[in-house]
């Protein structure tokens, strides 16, 4: 047991190791003994002060168990005749105990925490000296316990008086209260720490020293009440200015009382100050508060009342005379509360009221006042109930706050909304209108001169004059696609598609596609790309390939000599595609307004190259969509250089591609047509003159009808490897034919037909509409013989995949 505290020994214990080692080596000696042990046991654990000599190791002590609980003299004079431990383990076994002396340690309480015992490896005859003079051993273990307990109750006592002088030092420190002391003759005997700094006194000394020593300047002041407090009156002042020495200016309370001596004459004063100096300001910053509230409340139309049950009186203030005709009285309000709200509006505001005092949920309701004017003036409610304690009411606070201005703006707001509303609608629909309207014309233009240009026996003027056709009509078309673009942007409709795409043949797709115009104007146009870029990206490879159309259209328009060159290159933020051109360059100061809608870089760009200003535009938004971004760098008559970061992600190196298909394989692919049955409904002459032209190019003889209806009927009465179905037709239209098919399918049982939309009406809701009406494909107007050829394949391939499923 080591000499710490009592709180780390075991069971608390009170004595010492030193005392414990003298009472075991007198025991042990007197008795002439293989070991002494005293032993202390608590709850049915057990301490044991060891002799460092022993060879004794046990877990438990039957035999000091039986001395604390009798309280007597245990002598055993030879264990292997004794029933209760001849068997001991101790004994059977080393160290081969024989006998056992234990007598109890008896505190003055009658409590008996443990025993001192002495072991023998031989037969003790009992010894009544010895017993007595180890009693007299654990007496004095028991008076050392005692001891030392008083000593550490003496030490706690000092260490609690200690604690409780240095808290009441705290206290009087952290007291927001200067204090000071006297005797009769106004010498300080006492002062607290504020007292002190108070008075800038803290590097003198101020016990035994009178107050007007201290502070001359205070005792003048104060030396008629400091005369009748030693008379024994005592005097409070409530709100007292005092300049400090350093000039400043605080507010104090001061209470001023004569404390007693023993023989119950006044000895002398207790002066306590209080700061009330924030108190102060506090007080004259609310009543000028509440002055600018009362203007506030006047300026913003707010109408503050409290109706007090206990007084019977209706305290008001702010603008009452905007709610309200004729001023309100207590009687008036106390007999209905809500009578001065709209009709319209009150039974929606008691409502609220009731839950409001069910749940205690905020109550600030919105309604209509009653006036004898009929001017319309819309209130915010806030209504606070006060009760006592058994639930009676008090009183009634509320405030009004005028929001009839507010009111007027929602209602103008939600005007404003629904026009908008309507607006874009109307702009949806001639959009729509408008696509099908030019999309239809365009059809039979570019479908015709398709056909045409396929062709044999045409000379080159008349070619020429093809092409010239050609591409005013996909000039139309790009713009149509340019506009109905940008308004599924600003709809926030515009969807990116995300699949893997290989970067190096969608460039060297777009270089294929412009290299005749760069070889016709005369232009070097070249295609650079970096082996960093090489690979696969996922992303929305279409938009990526119009972004890239784009900025390679302008550069060859722009350019009359010389170089257009297109770089693909990647680096820590993504993708980078770079357009750069020899071409006419655009001034500094107008490079930022490129991105904006319908810009270009003067009005003469305009009337000489034409477009609407819209393509970069659109390339700005959908880099953003992507989360990259755009930018342009150029010099007048030396060039420009666009720059397009995507921040893709790069999924692995390229994959083998398909290789095009050659000319003889589409002539193959071509004659497999011709076996196709091919039914479809379309209601434009011109158009069916397109479709079917169209369609004998690839080797299919269509079988055309003009409405829903027909198609319907067509599709019952044979069979049918695909459907072209135009989406505007009269008396049926495509939409409703292909969902009456899809129906009849399933109900007979009959194999799906594919269905391909053919339609002007290209939005993407449109699209996703002909979708959900069951069609398998899309193919938009103007017809695309290409296109038109990659639906057919691939309605018809995933058809005989399931079938093959």
């Amino acid at each position: 047991m080591a000499d710490g505290t009592a709180e780390s020994r075991p069971f608390g214990l009170e004595i010492s190791q030193a005392v414990c080692d003298r009472a075991t080596r007198l025991a042990k000696t007197m008795f002439c003994a293989l070991e002494a042990q005293i032993i202390f046991l608590r709850d049915g654990e057990v301490w044991r002060s060891r002799d460092p000599d022993s060879k004794i190791v046990r877990q438990r002590d039957k035999a000091a168990e039986l001395v604390q609980a009798s309280g007597e003299l245990l002598w055993i004079e030879d264990a292997h005749l004794d029933p209760r431990f001849a068997d001991s383990p101790s004994v059977v076994g080393p160290p081969y105990l024989r006998s056992y002396v234990g007598v109890p340690i008896r505190l003055a309480d009658g409590s008996t925490p443990g025993v001192l015992a002495v072991f023998g490896d031989s037969p003790r005859t009992f010894d009544s000296a010895l017993a007595g003079r180890l009693g007299d051993l654990a007496e004095f273990v028991a008076d050392e316990w005692v001891r030392a307990q008083a000593s550490r109750a003496r030490e706690q006592s000092r260490r609690e008086r200690d604690a409780m002088q240095s808290t009441l030092a705290a206290i009087v420190e952290a007291m927001p209260v200067a204090l000071v002391l006297t005797d009769r003759e106004m010498r300080v005997i006492g002062a607290s720490p504020r007292w002190i700094r108070t008075l800038e006194l803290h590097q003198q000394i101020v016990y035994g020293r009178t107050v007007q020593e201290l502070a001359p300047h205070i005792y003048v002041r104060w030396q008629e009440a400091y005369d009748r407090v030693l008379c024994g009156e005592s005097i409070k002042a409530d709100r007292l200015q005092v300049i400090e020495p350093s000039g400043a200016v605080r507010w104090h309370r001061a209470e001023l009382a004569p404390w007693y001596a023993a023989d119950g004459g006044v000895g002398g004063l207790i002066i306590a100050s209080y700061d009330i100096t924030d108190m102060v300001e506090a007080l004259e910053a609310t009543e000028r508060s509440e002055q600018r509230l009362m203007l506030a409340m006047e300026i913003a139309d707010i109408h503050v009342f409290e109706m007090d049950y206990q007084r019977r009186e209706l305290i008001k203030a702010g603008a009452e005379d905007t709610f309200f005709t004729e001023p309100k009285t207590y009687d008036e309000l106390h007999r209905d509360i809500f009578g001065t709200i709209d009709p319209r509006d009150r039974v929606r505001v008691e409502e609220a009221w009731r839950e409001h005092l069910r749940t205690g949920e905020p109550y600030s309701p919105e309604y209509r006042l009653v006036r004898h004017d009929d001017r319309e003036v819309w209130a915010m409610g806030s209504t606070r109930l006060i009760s006592d304690e058994r639930g009676r009411p008090l009183r009634v606070i509320g405030a009004l706050q005028n929001i009839s201005e507010r009111k007027a703006a929602e209602r103008a707001l939600v005007q404003a909304k629904e026009d908008a509303e309507a607006a874009n609608r109307a702009k949806s629909t001639f959009l729509a209108t408008m696509s099908h309207e030019i999309r239809t014309p365009l059809n039979g233009v570019l479908g015709m001169a398709q056909a045409m240009a396929a062709e044999n026996g045409l000379s080159e003027i008349q070619r020429e004059r093809l092409d010239v056709i050609r591409q005013s009509g996909e000039t139309l078309l790009a713009i149509l696609n340019d506009v109905l673009d940008l308004s599924k942007i600003e709809a926030g409709k515009l969807e990116l598609e995300e699949a893997d795409f290989d970067v190096a043949a969608l460039a060297r797709g777009a270089h294929a596609a412009f290299t005749a115009i760069a070889n016709k104007k005369g232009l070097s146009f070249a295609l650079s790309i970096e082996p960093a870029a090489l690979g696969v990206y996922r992303g929305d490879s279409t938009r990526v390939r119009q972004i890239l159309y784009n900025l390679v259209s302008n550069a060859l328009k722009f350019t009359e000599q010389g170089e257009v060159r297109v770089t693909v290159d990647r680096d820590a933020e993504g993708l980078r595609l770079s357009v750069s051109d020899t071409g006419i360059g655009i001034p500094a100061h107008r490079l930022t307004a490129l991105f904006q809608k319908f810009e270009q870089a003067d009005a003469s760009t305009t009337r000489r190259y034409g477009g609407t200003g819209l393509g970069l535009a659109i390339c700005r938004e959908l880099a953003g969509l992507m989360g990259g971004a755009i930018e342009a760098r150029s010099e007048v008559g030396a060039g420009t250089t666009f720059l397009v970061t995507l921040p893709l992600i790069w999924v692995g190196a390229s994959a083998a591609l398909p290789t095009p298909p050659s000319a003889e394989a589409q002539q193959i692919e071509s004659c497999a047509c011709s076996a196709l049955r091919v039914l479809a409904a379309e209601d434009n002459t011109v158009n069916q003159l397109v479709l079917k032209t169209l369609l004998h190019q690839i080797g299919v003889d269509p079988h055309i009808v003009e409405n829903g209806v027909e198609a319907v009927r067509a599709w019952e009465s044979g069979e049918w490897d695909v459907i072209l179905m135009d989406v505007q037709m009269p008396v049926m239209d495509g939409p409703s034919a292909c969902a009456l098919i899809r129906g009849r399918e399933a109900l007979e049982g009959r194999e799906r037909t594919p269905i391909i939309a053919l339609t002007a009406n290209a939005m993407a809701h449109q699209v996703a509409e002909y979708m959900a009406a069951g069609m398998d494909g899309f193919v938009p107007k103007p017809i695309e013989v290409g296109r038109l050829f990659e639906a057919l394949q691939r309605v018809l391939d995933d058809a005989a995949a399931v079938r093959a499923a």
